[in-house]
């Protein structure tokens, strides 16, 4: 069986952000008083999700960590009552997700090569884009409660599950309509998600299936070399 290497490092990234997706909706419907346990979660799913990085980018992988920590930190201070730092949670967790994404999609889309790594790799950033969106709903909910029609305001944690599944519909286009922007400006993100959406998907497939063909033409360039140098030897 082969080894996840250095080379396939999205995989790390896919298993963390589908056992995040996993955990949260498990804990939405079997454990809804698990805010802290639903936090802790989010930073150990996030956090496996390093590994992924290269350990030559020191200061990538450093800058993750300090976002995890500051989330981890101020949620603690926020869940023990002492001061509510809810918005720099989630601001801390919005640009790791961010970031994440910017680093991910930049090694998808430059490359000569079309492997396995850079599909799964595709499928990440798109995951990433439905995530981060998602704190982008949860931080507009805490700016403005009465943002969405479908989600009542509360601990942005409680609310957590309902935000990224708001995300994911939109980012599709389906919108069953159970929920739906109130306010003009969270209408705003909403359909610059959706467009992005769309626009990602099309120029992702563009992408994979041009470096796909080029793969190709370049493997049948080598092979005919190859027949030629062969047929001069004879």
């Amino acid at each position: 069986m082969k080894k996840v290497s250095k080379d396939d490092n999205f995989y790390f990234l896919l298993g963390a952000l589908l056992g995040l997706l996993f955990i949260s909706a498990f804990m939405q419907q079997l454990f809804a008083g698990g805010q802290k346990t639903i936090l802790a979660l989010i930073i150990i799913c996030l956090g496996v999700s390093i590994a992924g990085v290269h350990r030559e980018k020191v200061f990538y992988r450093n800058w993750y960590g300090f976002l995890l920590f500051l989330a981890a930190i101020s949620g603690t201070f926020t869940f023990l009552e002492t001061i509510d730092l809810s918005l720099v949670t989630l601001f801390a967790l919005l640009f790791f997700l961010l970031s994440h994404t910017f680093t991910a999609l930049k090694q998808v889309m430059i490359t000569d090569y079309v492997s396995g790594n850079q599909i799964i790799g595709s499928v990440c950033v798109y995951l990433l884009l439905g995530l981060s969106w998602s704190f982008i709903y949860l931080i507009q909910l805490e700016l403005f409660p009465e943002a969405f029609n479908g989600i009542e305001y509360k601990p942005w944690i409680d609310n957590f599950f309902d935000a990224v599944y708001f995300s994911f519909i939109t980012l599709t286009t389906v919108g069953y309509g159970d929920i739906s922007p109130a306010l003009p400006i969270p209408r705003f993100f909403v359909f610059i998600e959706s467009i992005l959406g769309g626009f990602y998907l099309a120029i992702m497939v563009a992408s994979l299936v041009s470096s796909r063909l080029s793969q190709s033409d370049h493997s049948h360039s080598d092979h005919s070399e190859s027949d030629n140098d062969q047929n001069d030897q004879s």
